[in-house]
């Protein structure tokens, strides 16, 4: 952790973005919802503005120079329940069907229990996050550029965190497997040493926190 002096309002603003998001998460289903084309881009509006605390939390997290806090160590377990909520919605609103939701995430719940690493976690969440813009694509919905937009902005400012996310999807996969991904994994989709040298210096006072098995991953 970094030697200057600790930042509390950057701590608590970190925590405060990812509350938002967990109560976001929580609150959707719950909305008004009809199978509709403005529906639909509402939805991908609301999920754009409560994913953006995502891609920032973590940096306020850094700033603090302060130890995560307990919600900052759950961030995966929050990113989940967004994801869940949102697909919820979509359910609600007609354009997801029910009984694939469920049977998703049973299997995922049962591979999880057997194998609780954050891998299975991003893998559950993966089609489910993806399901969004490609039925706001289907639909005709202006806002399925926004979200093209947002993506791109958000993959070049977290482009650094992004490798370590898919370095530890990677890390939690049976050994064959992972051994068989690193084999093709482009060098650029690799963290530099650089790179893991400033994370492994930051992760006590990140919500970003990279473990090596793959396990308890907050991001």
């Amino acid at each position: 952790m970094s030697n200057d002096k600790p930042l509390r309002w950057a701590r608590l603003l970190a925590d405060v973005m990812t509350y938002v998001r967990l109560l976001g998460g929580f609150m959707l289903p719950f909305l008004a919802w009809e199978h509709s084309a403005d529906a639909l881009g509402r939805l991908v509006k609301i999920n754009l503005l409560l994913w953006s605390t995502d891609a920032v939390d973590g940096k306020f997290a850094r700033l603090s120079n302060t130890p995560s806090s307990w919600i900052g160590k759950r961030d995966i377990y929050v990113d989940t329940v967004m994801t869940i909520g949102t697909s919820l919605a979509l359910v609600r609103a007609g354009f997801f069907p029910k009984a694939a939701l469920g049977i998703w995430f049973c299997l995922c719940l049962i591979v999880y229990l057997i194998r609780p690493v954050a891998t299975v976690m991003l893998a559950f969440m993966c089609p489910l996050q993806i399901a969004l813009p490609v039925l706001a694509l289907v639909h005709g919905c202006p806002e399925f550029n926004l979200y093209l937009l947002w993506l791109l902005i958000i993959a070049m400012v977290n482009r650094i965190r992004l490798k370590f996310v898919i370095e530890n999807f990677i890390n939690g996969l049976p050994e064959t497997q992972k051994q068989w991904v690193l084999s093709w994994l482009p060098q650029w989709l690799r963290p530099t040493p650089q790179q893991r040298e400033y994370f492994q210096k930051t992760q006590a006072s990140d919500s970003a926190v990279v473990d090596t098995n793959g396990r308890g991953m907050s991001l």
